[in-house]
């Protein structure tokens, strides 16, 4: 049943709606949305499913029609949660053209297709997103940061049906093209711009397909072995989205910096999908800027919650020491930062002297969190402070069970608060589906009673905390017939007194030794003010055996100009052992 909504032409007042109670509100719009299309698209050709996001959104619509959903700060426009909508069932309506008739709701589909777009962070990003997911294809978002090359290679192994490309990344058609063949379509994403904020209709929603059917396709970090496509179910999403949710307690409220990239489970779920679930605002920037998130701070109130990698904190105390301690913009950067309800990080160990720093800036305890491209969240510090703990993750979040097993026998450990490590399993609705086209490594990724395998190693405290440890393939270095955590040791070489004002970044790695079986290695760069006088290894090796037992203290030093990070902080240990010991393996 529809309903039909009298509005006088010009006057988009949404306070003069009235519906009879009790009946569903189907909206049909009364004219063409925002997005650029190449001819009129029929009241049918314009609607949405009723997936439980863009219910949610339809939700925020009927609380406040005027609500902001995205602001793009490339564009300098707002976007509301009204036009958003709209704008997704128009680029939906085009993407069906591309499909053959695909219908998500025929259950004889055994795989769904696939839509590859490249797009900067921005409205546009969303609008393709969500249009994806609205004619039922698989979300494969392609990284802005990376060559041609490796976005070729996950087009190979995505095998996409079509491929959305905005005109900022035009330069790579030819190559994309050449990759995907002449059968797989690229089409042009048009840049989308603000329209009357004033939108009195939205999309008719139809009933929704299963959740069940596949919904996005995240390529794994690479760190540890060749990038695989991880799958996930609308249900799924959701499930990690409303996790959060309950967890940190998003609310309509809520306004969000978001400066991470939208590749990763990180950007996608925690920043921008939980936000939009709980009707909160997303202000989106391409890339992450110390001075830019500095000066928004400053204008006290105006956002409520960030999260970034280690890195961008690191980066954000270094600005703040450099361009803001001092200066007449000190109380009002300190008030503003200090205003904000939520501040998260993740992707990568936060050092603690990083923590220590960031909390005298901001007087925020930096909640920690775990998750990894399978799991979404699995673990996080609570929102109290003394729930926040230096080194923890923390505890299972809503509706996800953790459990530690024995390495070798698989044994569940069940004992808390002794040196004992084991490996962490996750098991949950927030599991991810499958690798794409990969079942032995699906199949391998799960123990007998469905528990997946992380590949990581954590201690659990006393009171239920957890600690990680790293992952056994490249953060455990088995030395002497001693177990040491990579990611311990480069915490205390941080943390030193007198290491922490030399060493602005250190990598600890296992290389391969006939006596030892390994040998601890750090690979440092230094901080500008120590580049002229240097750092020997007897002086590291002093100053770290005040603080940690003498077998895990490094035996090889290399001092380097750079530490290459990918897009989430994370370093490929892999490739540091083959650029500098080499012909120590």
């Amino acid at each position: 049943m529809s309903i039909e909504v009298s509005v006088s032409p010009g006057h988009h007042d949404y306070n003069d709606w009235h519906f009879p109670a009790g009946q569903r509100l189907d909206f049909l719009p009364a004219s063409v949305p925002s997005y650029a299309n190449s001819r009129r698209l029929s009241k049918d050709d314009q609607s949405i499913p009723e997936l439980p996001l863009f219910l949610a959104a339809r939700a925020s619509v009927l609380a406040d029609p005027h609500k902001v959903a995205i602001i793009d700060k490339s564009k300098d426009k707002s976007f509301t949660f009204g036009q958003l909508l709209n704008d997704v069932a128009a680029l939906k309506a085009e993407l069906q053209q591309y499909l053959a008739g695909y219908d998500p709701t025929v259950s004889s589909y055994t795989e769904e297709p696939r839509i590859a777009f490249l797009a900067p962070a921005g409205y546009d990003y969303v609008v393709a997103q969500w249009a994806i997911w609205a004619a039922g294809a698989v979300s494969v978002p392609l990284c802005t940061s990376h060559p041609l090359k490796e976005l070729q290679y996950t087009i190979s192994d995505a095998d996409p049906s079509l491929i959305l490309l905005h005109p900022t990344f035009k330069k790579f058609e030819a190559g994309l093209q050449e990759q995907a063949g002449a059968a797989t379509p690229i089409i042009p994403l048009t840049p989308l711009t603000e329209s009357s904020r004033n939108f009195p209709f939205l999309p008719r929603f139809t009933s929704s397909f299963p959740l069940s059917r596949r919904a996005l396709m995240i390529y794994t970090s690479g760190t540890t072995s060749r990038p695989k496509g991880c799958i996930s179910t609308h249900e799924t999403i959701t499930f990690q989205a409303r996790s959060l949710v309950e967890a940190w307690k998003y609310n309509r409220n809520d306004h969000l910096i978001h400066v991470l990239p939208l590749h990763h489970i990180h950007g996608i779920i925690n920043g921008l999908t939980a936000t939009l679930l709980a009707g909160g605002t997303v202000e989106m920037y391409p890339k992450f800027d110390a001075k830019t998130v500095w000066n928004r701070w400053q204008q006290k109130g105006s956002t409520t919650m960030f999260m970034a990698v280690p890195t961008v904190y690191s980066r954000l105390v270094d600005y703040f020491d450099t361009n803001i301690r001092g200066t007449e913009s000190e109380s009002a950067s300190r008030e503003g930062v200090s205003a904000l309800r939520l501040i998260v990080s993740g992707s990568a160990a936060l050092p603690t002297p990083v923590k220590r720093k960031f909390a005298e800036i901001s007087g925020h305890e930096l909640l920690e969190r775990y998750g990894m491209t399978e799991i979404g969240m699995g673990l996080s510090c609570g929102l109290e402070r003394e729930k926040r703990i230096d080194g923890s993750v923390g505890w299972a979040l809503p509706g996800v069970k953790v459990r530690l097993t024995e390495e070798k026998s698989g044994q569940v450990i069940t004992s808390s608060g002794k040196d004992e490590s084991g490996m962490i399993e996750i098991k949950g609705p927030n599991l991810f589906s499958e690798y794409f086209r990969r079942p032995e490594s699906t199949a391998d990724s799960f123990t007998q009673d469905g528990w997946f395998k992380t590949g990581d190693v954590a201690k659990r405290a006393a009171n239920g905390a957890y600690f990680i440890l790293g992952r056994d393939s490249v953060d455990i270095i088995k030395s002497g017939g001693y177990k040491i955590s990579a990611l311990e040791v480069e915490r205390k070489i941080l943390g030193n007194e007198a290491l922490s004002p030399i060493i602005s970044e250190v990598v600890v790695v296992g290389v391969e030794d006939e006596e030892w079986g390994q040998r601890v290695a750090a690979v440092a760069t230094l901080k500008d003010s120590a580049a002229s006088t240097g750092l020997d290894l007897a002086t590291l090796r002093k100053y770290l055996k005040e603080d940690m037992a003498a077998y895990k203290v490094p035996t090889i030093l290399k001092i380097v100009d750079s530490i290459e990070r990918n897009a989430m902080g994370k370093v490929n240990k892999k490739d540091i052992l083959k650029q500098y010991f080499a012909p120590l393996q």
